[in-house]
């Protein structure tokens, strides 16, 4: 038997093939750059300890809900407790999202900050604020953790983007922490970014979009907000060189209440959570944003924050003074009381209840004098010499 020789390609089947390789190359390429559907879910599920009610149950039906709605990047605050960080975190690698990070314990303390995604990310790190270190009052709470950003890099069809997830000041009755706040969004615009990048910015900033802290983000950071309410969570967008990112649909959700493990009928959390579908784009050909003047909200955010620090010296005059006020009454009150005879339990409970009070209003005045206010006029000072110095315009850059 002759063994036949192997067949070669004739020339017009060498075109086909050609042909037909260059077409799925051609195919190949325009998938790759077809736009790209991101949804991102910022929530405060309000899982303080000791503090937030039925926190157990409430976390346990955290995964589910943020599953329901099928988002690919989330960013959640107010997650402290490592261990229902944990349940969080295995409750919604069960439902597709294999990448989660809890910033539960950093050296800098606690922050609070979730992030997962159905999408690989790499953490980048964590930038603590420098304003909103210490409190002013011990039932703030603010001062148990370090207030910051979580910075991450998520890679997507196209690229990665850069995602960040923060939780800024809080305020309460008897200080509302406006400067500490204006501070803490400057610190972000301010951090070292790759503006090659598009930038997703999420969570509680606990200011309205009409307060200077959300203003300044957006003059002096070139973001936009896709949630311009007076509501405290929102989600902020910026382009990068060559992909865009255009907001699609905002909404709010899970602001319904559902019946817990425990029976209880009640809200997940004291926040509604905000959903963003984003859409991401090639953009090579896209138009550059205009220069637009931000020297007014520059020279606003700046004055407030010089403000801000200058009142401290008179704060710290008056805090010391009182500290010593009340150390000299409590000593006169501890010696008068000390030489009588055989006082009724009634007083003795209303001397040493007394003297606790004068004690602790020592306490407290001396630390606003020692250490808040000198610490607090130090933090907001650097922030806005380093504002001071930020150009007066951003350059083109892509559409956001």
């Amino acid at each position: 038997m002759t063994e036949s020789a192997p067949r070669t390609p004739s020339r017009r089947s060498s075109v086909a093939w050609l042909a037909l390789a260059a077409t799925l190359a051609v195919t190949s390429v325009a998938r790759a750059e077809a736009p790209v559907r991101l949804r991102v879910l910022t929530w405060n599920v309000w899982g303080l300890p000791a503090v937030s009610t039925n926190l157990k149950a409430r976390m346990a039906m955290v995964p589910d809900a943020v599953a329901k709605l099928d988002p690919d990047i989330v960013l959640l605050q107010e997650l402290w407790a490592e261990g229902d960080g944990v349940g969080v975190r295995q409750g919604l690698e069960r439902r597709g999202y294999p990448y989660a990070c809890h910033l539960a314990h950093t050296k800098y303390g606690m922050t609070g900050l979730f992030t997962a995604s159905k999408l690989p990310f790499r953490n980048i790190g964590f930038m603590p604020f420098a304003a909103g270190r210490v409190g002013h009052s011990f039932w703030h709470l603010e001062w148990l953790a370090s207030k910051g950003v979580g910075s991450f890099a998520v890679q997507t069809a196209l690229g990665e983007i850069e995602i960040q997830n923060t939780h800024l000041q809080a305020q309460y009755e008897t200080d509302a922490y406006e400067a500490e706040r204006l501070s803490q969004a400057s610190e972000i615009l301010l951090m070292p970014q790759d503006r090659a990048l598009p930038l997703v910015l999420g969570g509680d900033f606990n200011s309205g979009a009409e307060e200077l802290p959300r203003r300044a983000l957006l003059d002096l950071d070139a973001l936009r907000d896709t949630t311009p309410s007076p509501r405290p969570d929102t989600i902020f967008v910026r382009s990068g060189a060559t992909l865009q990112l255009r907001v699609v649909e905002t909404r709010e959700a899970l602001t319904e209440p559902v019946t817990l493990e425990n029976g209880v009928v009640t809200e997940l959390s004291d926040h509604p959570a905000v959903v963003v579908d984003l859409e991401l784009s090639v953009c090579s050909t896209c138009a550059p944003v205009a220069i637009v003047d931000t020297t007014s909200t520059r020279k606003a955010a700046h004055a407030a924050l010089v403000t801000a620090a200058a009142i401290t010296p008179w704060r710290v005059t008056l805090a010391l003074s009182v500290a010593a006020s009340l150390g000299a009454v409590a000593v006169s009150f501890f010696r008068r009381t000390a030489a009588l005879l055989a006082p009724s339990w009634r007083f003795r409970l209303f001397r040493r209840a007394t003297l606790a009070l004068l004690a602790t209003g020592f306490v407290w005045t001396a630390y606003l004098g020692v250490l808040y206010y000198p610490a607090r006029a130090k933090a907001l000072r650097l922030v806005a010499q380093e504002l001071e110095g930020l150009p007066p315009s951003k350059p083109p850059s892509s559409l956001r």
